[in-house]
């Protein structure tokens, strides 16, 4: 019989917190829409849905990080936090220019890069963007076997 159940309690730990975040997540994406629904400004739900993906994100990535000590991964960091962080936060960014400067929001002349919408409309750049960001600040980097 197992003697240390500690890591199945931090699992199990960790799976009712996802249950638990996820009804958190739920609950205030219908207020917002409640919200959307009578105001008629989609921004809100935008940046929602946003945010919520991010901080699912960064709570996957609680599963990968084994130290919790702070140890940069710059390569991580640049090359796939960035990037991500750019695609998920284009279109919210986008939608908030066009109604905060134009009087019409049908008539704008913002110039829009529509494959760059398609990529952040699912939100996975947003949860990639909290993972990578997480296990760049907490993981160690690669280490060099040879100095090639």
């Amino acid at each position: 019989m197992r003697k240390n159940w500690t890591p199945y309690a931090w699992k199990l730990l960790w799976t009712v917190g996802l249950i638990v975040l996820l009804m958190i997540s739920y609950n205030l994406e219908l207020k917002v829409k409640n919200h959307v629904a009578t105001t008629f400004h989609m921004l809100p739900i935008i940046w929602f849905q946003f945010i919520a993906n991010f901080l699912l994100g960064i709570y996957l990535s609680i599963l990968f990080i084994k130290e919790w000590s702070v140890k940069w991964n710059w390569p991580l960091l640049v090359c796939v936090t960035l990037p991500f962080l750019f695609f998920a936060c284009y279109y919210p960014m986008v939608i908030s220019i066009i109604e905060n400067t134009t009087s019409d929001p049908n008539n704008y002349s913002v110039p829009f890069l529509y494959p760059m919408l398609q990529l952040s409309f699912n939100g996975i750049p947003a949860i990639i963007a909290g993972l990578t960001l997480m296990i760049g600040l907490f993981s160690t980097s690669p280490k060099v076997i040879n100095n090639l």
